[in-house]
């Protein structure tokens, strides 16, 4: 499972918020497309930076990162 996270930077690029979109993903294509998909809806510029393999976009003067993390799933006690 993956999911998305939208982290907002300051102006010295330092995490100040971060917060998951969207339902978790089973695939990690389906997941980078969609964060690519909200990454084009910021009002401004948005791109793929390709050293931190996420999505990222500017609005309303902020930052903004796009990030694909794995999921934690859980074992089954029993298997």
């Amino acid at each position: 499972m993956f999911q998305i996270f939208r982290i907002e930077l300051d102006d010295e690029g330092q995490v100040i918020a971060r917060r998951p979109l969207q339902p978790p993903y089973d695939l990690w294509d389906d997941a980078m497309a969609l964060a690519e998909f909200d990454a084009s809806r910021c009002d401004g510029d948005y791109g793929y930076d390709e050293a931190r393999d996420c999505w990222w976009a500017s609005e309303a003067g902020r930052s903004l990162r796009f990030v694909v993390e794995p999921l934690m799933v859980a074992m089954d006690a029993a298997a």
